[in-house]
């Protein structure tokens, strides 16, 4: 007896029944995908805006949003990635993500440089340039060198290589009026210095950590652009360049107040194991917010200084904050300066060596009015926790 086609057991018919619960359960599995995807969208959006806010809106007066501010490239590219996942799904919402790839595109720039991106060399090396560093020194302890004396020796032999002829340290720490001077003489081209105890503000004060300045030119006046009672932020130098004179200032500003032990411990993927991980992050973040509070008033005070400039500025060093950020918008924006980085970079740039290499803190910055970047570079030198930053500085006017 021939079974009818159109029987419970024709074998078309089972292929139909296995495959409806399949492909139910398919569509349910992308579905759950797709909301999640779409929680995420909407998350990583309200974050990327959090983070332009957070350049224009003090953290005396939002605190929340700076933390925005400091993971900006990794929401950015959270961003990107949900972009890519509705294009895959042919999905509406990949308006969404582009909208905000777009908003936020210019402030991503500040963290990555393409060739393309990077605008052409228009002016040739000049005798006339300035090489211009900025280094975070770490007061000196080189962990791999025996003594300070071989730490000053190694920096001093990399200053020399570079050809630097404008030097600003942070939190360099000499020890004695004798180990400063011997340090200056070890600088080939830089013939002037000075230096700035960070805690009493008073040159005669050697034996502490504070801002040292070197120079290939006379170092004419200097000042106090940014303190307080516990510690200073900012100085500055007039440098005497033949007939014209620039303002140079050295900053270091509130650090972020993460020991290294919670950078080991705390800051840790291992932290997850921790009974007690939630008030111990919450702890930092309580410390970090406050510190960028106290940033924002220094930043206040510095761009107060470098508008008040009768000459132009030259503005290095270690600001504790991301491009993105309250901070570094208010210092750029005070005396139209152009970030060296941003001028002639390249590639992913990170200045501090630790928290997984994700941070650009370290800045030259010039006035675009009175200056051109040539070049910049940064260096992977040994002898501290940052990376020591380098431009060539060009008079863009006679």
């Amino acid at each position: 007896m021939k079974r009818s086609k159109e029987g419970y057991y024709h074998n078309e018919n089972h292929k139909v029944r296995r495959e409806r619960p399949r492909g139910v359960r398919r569509r349910f599995v992308w579905g759950l995908f797709d909301v999640v995807m779409l929680v995420l969208s909407l998350l990583a959006a309200i974050c990327l805006l959090a983070g332009l806010l957070a350049k224009v809106i003090s953290p005396e007066r939002v605190s929340v949003l700076a933390f925005a501010g400091l993971f900006y490239p990794i929401i950015y590219l959270v961003n990107l990635f949900c972009a890519l996942w509705w294009v895959v799904r042919w999905s509406r919402w990949v308006w969404l993500s582009a909208a905000m790839l777009l908003v936020g595109a210019n402030s991503m720039s500040l963290f990555y440089r393409s060739d393309v991106s990077t605008k052409p060399v228009t002016v040739d090396r000049s005798r006339d340039d300035v090489v211009v560093a900025s280094y975070n020194v770490m007061n000196f302890s080189d962990a791999s060198a025996e003594d300070e004396v071989e730490s000053f020796d190694r920096v001093a032999e990399w200053v020399n290589d570079k050809g630097i002829q404008l030097l600003c340290l942070q939190e360099a720490h000499f020890f004695t009026e004798e180990s400063f001077q011997s340090f200056r003489k070890s600088l080939k081209k830089l013939s002037y210095g000075y230096f700035i105890n960070g805690y009493t503000g008073e040159e005669s004060d050697i034996t502490g950590s504070g801002y040292a300045l070197f120079s290939a030119w006379p170092i004419v006046r200097r000042g106090v652009a940014s303190a307080d009672s516990v510690a200073v932020y900012s100085v500055w130098a007039d440098i005497k360049m033949g007939r014209d004179t620039i303002r140079v200032f050295n900053n270091h500003l509130e650090s972020t107040g993460i020991s290294l032990e919670e950078r080991s411990t705390t800051l840790h993927p291992a932290i997850a194991r921790d009974t007690l991980a939630g008030k111990k992050l919450l702890t930092i973040a309580d410390k970090v917010a406050g510190n960028y509070a106290q940033r924002a008033v220094q930043a206040g005070q510095v761009a107060e200084a470098v508008e008040q400039s009768p000459h132009p500025v030259v503005v290095c060093g270690d600001f504790n904050d991301t491009p993105v950020s309250y901070t570094y918008r208010t210092i750029v924006r005070a005396g139209n300066l152009v970030d060296a980085f941003v001028e002639k970079g390249r590639g992913v740039e990170h200045t501090f060596k630790g928290l997984y290499n994700l941070f650009r803190i370290d800045y030259i910055l010039a006035n675009g009015d009175d200056f051109v970047v040539k070049s910049y570079a940064s260096y992977d030198e040994p002898m501290s926790d940052h990376k020591p930053v380098v431009a060539r500085l060009g008079r863009s006017v006679e």
